[in-house]
């Protein structure tokens, strides 16, 4: 069984491609977006809802947000002697993911498609295989996120001839796409983006304002309180997607803080975020050689797209051009699902051809620190392309092929991926030359062909992590992976409202805590005695109480104006 995964960096999901349509798959909360949050407890990992309770109570040993360090020599330290990269974090939750495909669909899932943001650089895409990989299965294929995004949409509207942007806003990463569909053919023109902007931006920035409102420094706060200013940012955040003003208290280590802001406050403090927009959208429009005139629509989708304040910054640029799909947390999952279908050459979709392009250009360094591009960006996947080399100094015995990938004009500048260096025969300079070959595959990730006729001598390196070069790192990460026990409690929902009840202590004024710690006491006193049957049941009724206490402890009073009208006038002027 092939599953579609959305491997995201705030949730994540899963989808299958069954009965002629795409299913969601559910979590064992029956809900479809499991956070992308893991914790360690008593020897044991927690993933998705549960986890996120603790990234408060317990942040030294719970992580959120790995996937912006995807790719990258860096590990998190989850507890003592405990440290763990992006890939194995990855692969935890590729794993969770999968069990509840397999007890969803009732058969082993062998092989999925993985989205990745499209500005992903080899490494990145290397380290998500990877991460697929440990998580015992085999990645049939990357598919850019607003690709998916782009291939989720025309699946619902396959009869219309339409240009249109795919805007892809999510909890941690921005993708910006140009597609270009008609009838069966779904093409992506350009791409830009940023790996490291997204909704956690702006609840950090409301935190940060928190901090300067409140007298604080942020930098000596612990990293408990640092934790409960951005998620209460977070909450203020949704908040103002209804209202124009949020009015809210924080308990921060014993002592309560008022605070208020409104949407304009918002746009304000998040000034530097709209700059790296507004750059990111000239950039793809200047590489597309399009005015916004030429786009029918600019399809909004994400959970940062629910911003009213996006939203009206979009509509400043695309007036009267912006869609924002109501699917918007879900619909790269479908489009992985989509993908899915056509692989397995489902008669609904079999006809489908989604053709992808190629994120960075490729190419070698030269005399002088030169990049010289041998795959330029925006090319249609799969693509190969040669050029040739010659010696550059007089009885030069070895040839060094550095790979550079990227946009600068320094080639150090760029992001180098590979060095190859072999024995050629000392001749006069330019008199020997090597072929070099870079040939991307459909998932972004190429291979190099070196040959110099000089000495027949042909040197053939596969990029990858598919590819079993690195075994030895593989069987580590399985090994690691088969040691790391799903939660700790046989009932799911119940470590959840165990966290939560823990967190929201910690959070509660003397009253409230009085309160939760005789609840919490007696609850987990039924626990001990109780048939599974009776835990669950016990369990809604423990769940109603705690959100009556979280409701009356997290309540905003908000205030309706016309500000919002009036940003929207301004806009427009």
């Amino acid at each position: 069984m092939v599953i579609g995964i959305d491997l995201g960096t705030t949730n994540s999901l899963v989808s299958v491609f069954r009965n002629e349509k795409v299913e969601l798959i559910p979590n064992e909360f029956g809900e479809y977006l499991t956070p992308s949050v893991i914790s360690f407890y008593r020897e044991r990992v927690i993933v998705g809802k549960a986890a996120k309770e603790r990234l408060i109570t317990n942040p030294e040993t719970t992580v959120a947000e790995f996937k912006r360090q995807m790719g990258r020599d860096f590990k998190y330290e989850l507890g003592k002697d405990n440290f763990l990269t992006p890939v194995q974090l990855s692969s935890i939750v590729i794993k969770k993911l999968v069990e509840d495909a397999e007890k969803y669909l009732g058969e082993k899932v062998d092989s999925a498609v993985i989205s990745v943001p499209a500005y992903f650089d080899d490494h990145q895409r290397e380290a998500t295989r990877l991460a697929g990989i440990g998580a015992g299965i085999k990645v049939t294929q990357l598919v850019n996120e607003p690709s998916a995004a782009a291939l989720s949409h025309h699946y619902d509207h396959i009869e219309q001839d339409e240009k249109f942007i795919v805007f892809d806003f999510g909890g941690g990463t921005l993708d910006v796409t140009v597609v270009d569909a008609f009838a069966n053919m779904v093409e992506i023109a350009d791409i830009s983006g940023d790996n490291c902007l997204g909704g956690k931006d702006f609840n950090e920035a409301i935190a940060m304002d928190m901090c300067r409102k409140f007298e604080l420094d942020w930098k000596s706060l612990s990293a408990k309180e640092k934790a409960i200013l951005i998620k209460n940012g977070e909450g203020i955040k949704i908040s103002l997607s209804e209202a124009d003003r949020v009015y809210t208290r924080v308990n921060l280590s014993g002592k309560e803080y008022e605070y208020c802001i409104t949407q304009q406050e918002l746009i304000d403090i998040s000034s530097p975020i709209f700059r790296k927009l507004t750059i990111i959208l000239k950039k793809l429009m200047n590489d597309a050689m399009l005015t916004p005139d030429e786009i029918d629509s600019l399809i909004m989708v994400g959970g940062s797209s629910k911003m009213p304040i996006v939203r009206a910054y979009l509509e400043s640029l695309f007036p009267g051009k912006i869609k924002v799909d109501v699917d918007g947390d879900t619909a790269i999952c479908k489009g992985t699902g989509v993908a899915t279908g056509i692989a397995l050459r489902m008669d609904k979709v079999k006809d489908i051809i989604m053709t992808d392009i190629c994120p960075f250009s490729l190419g070698v360094d030269v005399v002088g620190d030169k990049m010289s591009v041998i795959i330029p960006k925006n090319q249609t996947l799969p693509v190969s392309m040669q050029r040739r080399y010659y010696t550059a100094h007089p009885m030069q015995d070895k040839l060094e092929i550095n790979v550079y990938q990227g946009e600068k004009l320094k080639a150090s500048s760029n992001l180098m991926l590979e060095t190859i260096m072999f024995d050629i025969p000392a001749k006069p300079q330019g008199e020997v030359y090597a072929d070099v070959r870079f040939s991307y595959d459909l998932n972004g990730i190429f291979d190099i062909d070196v040959y110099c006729p000089a000495n027949d001598k042909e040197v053939h390196r596969k990029r990858g992590a598919a590819d079993g070069s690195d075994e030895d790192s593989l069987k580590e990460l399985r090994l690691r992976m088969d040691e790391l026990k799903q939660d700790p409690r046989e009932i799911p929902e119940i470590q959840f409202l165990l966290q939560k009840a823990e967190r929201m202590y910690e959070e509660g004024n003397v009253n409230q805590r009085r309160f939760l710690e005789e609840e919490i006491t007696a609850f987990n006193a039924y626990l001990d005695r109780a048939s599974v049957i009776d835990c669950k049941r016990a369990g809604v009724v423990f769940a109603m109480k705690l959100d009556q206490i979280e409701k009356n402890m997290f309540s905003f009073k908000t205030e309706t104006s016309n500000l919002w009208k009036e940003y929207l006038e301004d806009t427009d002027e």
